[in-house]
């Protein structure tokens, strides 16, 4: 399968050194964020299979288990939320970003391996993070730079199409979002050829959901809060909730976006309960407001339409502060 030609000759020497890495090689840690998406769940078993396709030993780890409807993956049997204390990794690659923080202070020391390398598509980024780097702020996902990657090293196997698939899917939002680019659906259609079934992928990812899920969007959407403006609305995710629901994952993945298609809202945010007086905060944007901009002032980041930052505040004076900075950013309506 011929791959496409990198965007810049930057990105093309980036894949180049990273290809070296691999070469010169033998044991490697996989990790991605805290509270993985799809992307960084198909682009970390994505990598582990082109890794092991060309002979190495890969550890696959996140602070998280996979997440219930991404479970199906091709090798996700193979992740772990413990780091082997006896790893000794010549390489540990951090993918879907690019700061040691996101990977969740649960991160061993022993976890670092003799060299660490990043391949991530978010503007926000530690430049004394990592030796290698391979980053593309305009890439659909993740996933879409282990395409070229993988692309490079020869035929692209089903179970790594299927990885990859799933981060170009989930990231473009089933290709709605704006992100969703002319390269965004080559590469799909790429993917398809090698052996992906669209179906399959749509339905375990988002038609295969436990009951559980929707009884406690029932809860949430109770909370639900639009502004005066009619442009801003909240939705809140208490740990009380969470009672009586029987489930490993994070079920609340996508509650977000019910805020977020109310007729005039701009953007929607979620507040998430995480201990100690701390709140995850989630930003979703219609593509007016850029809310990785906000996220980053309250020490976040992400993408144009989709950002996130932890805010230790009452959820009241969260919304009420976070109301008045969208609205500075959104100006008179």
């Amino acid at each position: 399968m011929a791959a496409e030609a990198p965007r810049s000759a930057d990105l093309s020497r980036q894949i180049d050194e990273f290809l070296d890495l691999i070469q010169g090689a033998q044991t490697f840690l996989v990790v991605a964020h805290a509270h993985p998406d799809g992307d960084a769940v198909g682009s970390t078993l994505g990598l582990a299979k082109i890794l092991q396709g060309q002979g190495k030993d890969v550890t696959v780890y996140n602070r998280d288990p996979v997440p219930y409807n991404f479970s199906f993956l091709p090798g996700a049997e193979e992740w772990v939320t413990e780091v082997p204390v006896n790893g000794g990794f010549d390489v540990t690659v951090v993918l879907d970003c690019a700061e040691a923080s996101r990977i969740g202070e649960e991160f061993p020391k022993h976890g670092w391996g003799e060299t660490i390398a990043v391949v991530d598509h978010h503007k926000t980024w530690d430049p004394g993070f990592a030796d290698v780097y391979v980053r593309d702020v305009e890439a659909a996902a993740t996933g879409e730079i282990l395409f070229r990657i993988a692309a490079r090293l020869g035929p692209i196997t089903q179970e790594i199409a299927e990885n990859l698939y799933c981060c170009m899917m989930t990231d473009t939002g089933s290709f709605r979002y704006s992100n969703t680019s002319p390269t965004a659906f080559r590469i799909a259609g790429e993917l398809v050829a090698a052996g992906v079934d669209p179906w399959k992928m749509t339905s375990q990812v988002y038609e295969n959901q436990p009951r559980e899920r929707l009884d406690l969007l029932c809860r949430v959407l109770e909370t639900l809060s639009i502004s005066e403006c009619g442009r801003l609305a909240f939705l809140r995710v208490e740990d009380e909730m969470l009672s009586g629901v029987d489930s490993d994952g994070d079920l609340t993945d996508g509650f977000i976006n019910y805020a977020r298609s109310i007729r005039g809202v701009e953007v929607a945010t979620q507040l998430r309960e995480a201990g100690g007086g701390v709140w995850r905060v989630s930003f979703r944007s219609r593509g007016a407001v850029d809310v990785s901009a906000l996220a980053e002032k309250f020490g976040g980041g992400g993408h144009h339409n989709a950002a996130g930052c932890s805010i230790e505040a009452e959820p009241e004076e969260i919304e009420a502060e976070l109301a008045r900075a969208l609205v500075e950013i959104l100006g008179p309506a």
